[in-house]
Order: C-alpha cells, then structure tokens, then sequence
C-alpha cells in the first residue's frame, strides 16, 4: 500500500509530501493522522530545524478532507470527549518553523494545513478556497486562523462566499509571502528553508512562539515570557557563537542551540 505521505529529512530541513495525487491529495483520516504523526516526529528530532509541507503531482497541494469519508457517520454520545488539540486541525502544531510550498488546488482542510504553516510560498497556478459553506459545512481550524493572517474583509470574502482565490490575488491580501513560477517552488521553499536552518535553532523557535502567542497575550504578557527567554539564550553556546559571529563579520556555526 502507498503512503498517505512522504517524509523525507535532509540536511536539518524536513519535507512532508502529501502522496495520493491521484484525488488531488485529499485527505482521509489516515492521512489526517500520519500528518499529525510527522508533526510530532518533526518537534522530536533534534536534527530537524525546520519542514516544508507539499502535495505530490501537479495538480493540487491538498484539495481537503475526503467528504465521502469524513462527514454523514451518526454520533453517539459515546464518541464525545473533551476538547483537545490532539490533531494538527485542531491546533496541534509543531513548535519549530513549517514553510508550505503550495501548487495548484489548497482547497477546504487542505487551506487549513496551509494555514498551519508559518510561512506559505506559491506557485503561481495555486488556487485557494474555503468552499466548505456550498455544503454547508464549516471551515472549522481555518476560521481562526485566517482572520489572524488576513485582513477580516479579505478573510470573510473567502469564508462567507467560498469563492476561490488565485495565486496574485492570495499574494495581495497576504495570504502568501511570495508567488513564483511552478518550477521555482521546491527550490525557493528549499531556499528559505536553509536560511531558517542557518539561524540560531533555540531562538527561531522561541521567536515562532513569541509571534504565535502574541496575537493572544497582552503586551506585558508578552515581555514576561520574553524576558524569561532571554535569560535562557543569554546561557546559550548559540547566542556566544552568534555574537562572536557578529563581531568578526562572519556567517555564524551553530551546534544544537546548548
């Protein structure tokens, strides 16, 4: 049997590749879980800095949830839990950088994973949508997290119409941070994600969570945790090196961030 996904890791950098193009990388719960999985694998392998998340094929990054799957089984109270961000469409997210290299269709859930991501480059055939309200259905992870990345006219556009976007309109509201053609999307996504590599390992993650926590923590709540992580990194072998670095003009040598 075929992976769901592929995940590759190489030289600090992970690529998770959504593998079953052939329904244009929808997503099944398998495949909801195995991303989940590579999430957790990512924060737990002290040799991986940073991942790329990508769709095989060319025709789609993920055109989202596998609807004959997913939806119409009846509940029953048994299946009721307490809320949890057990799965990374319910929040549970890796805390080091995850860049997505989209192509073609990021539709529905496969917006969301999008969204999951900290940084989204494009190719310029992508196309965007949350069309979940055509079936009355909700864009669950997705409705918070667009409004945190978009402006809300822009978010509530695409959230209440479910019209789909293209790659130069995505780029205008801010919805990705670069659009290039189809052959350059692996090799720029590569590109930034070296650069990210290269950085201080400790305080790109640290810098990830201070930006993430942010948007929902007052100004002195925000100094508080920084303050506390400044104390750390002061400690550092890293923060010495980087320092060191600066001080003779030269590209700084990480270890693992001790």
């Amino acid at each position: 049997d075929e992976m769901a996904i592929i995940f590759e890791k190489e030289r600090g950098v992970a690529t998770l590749t959504l593998n079953r193009p052939e329904v244009l990388n929808a997503i099944d719960p398998a495949t909801y879980a195995e991303i989940t999985d590579a999430f957790i694998e990512i924060d737990r392998d002290p040799e991986v800095l940073v991942a790329i998340v990508t769709g095989a094929g060319d025709r789609a990054f993920t055109a989202g949830a596998d609807l004959k799957l997913m939806h119409g089984q009846p509940l029953s109270l048994d299946d009721w839990h307490p809320w949890q961000p057990n799965r990374w469409d319910f929040g549970a997210m890796p805390m080091k950088p995850l860049i997505a290299a989209v192509h073609g269709y990021a539709l529905a859930g496969g917006l969301e994973l999008a969204l999951a991501c900290d940084i989204r480059i494009a190719a310029s055939d992508a196309v965007f949508g949350t069309p979940e309200v055509k079936w009355n259905l909700l864009h669950g992870y997705g409705a918070w997290r667009l409004p945190r990345i978009i402006p809300m006219a822009a978010a509530m556009e695409m959230l209440l119409t479910g019209e789909f976007v293209n790659a130069e309109r995505a780029l205008q509201i801010g919805l990705v941070s670069k659009v290039v053609e189809p052959q350059d999307l692996m090799p720029e996504a590569r590109r930034m994600a070296e650069v990210i590599a290269g950085n201080g390992r400790v305080a790109v993650q640290m810098t990830k969570e201070l930006a993430e926590r942010g948007l929902d923590s007052t100004l002195a709540q925000h100094f508080r945790v920084m303050r506390e992580y400044y104390d750390r990194l002061e400690l550092s072998a890293d923060q010495a090196e980087g320092l060191q670095a600066f001080r003779d003009r030269r590209k700084p040598s990480y270890g693992q961030g001790d």
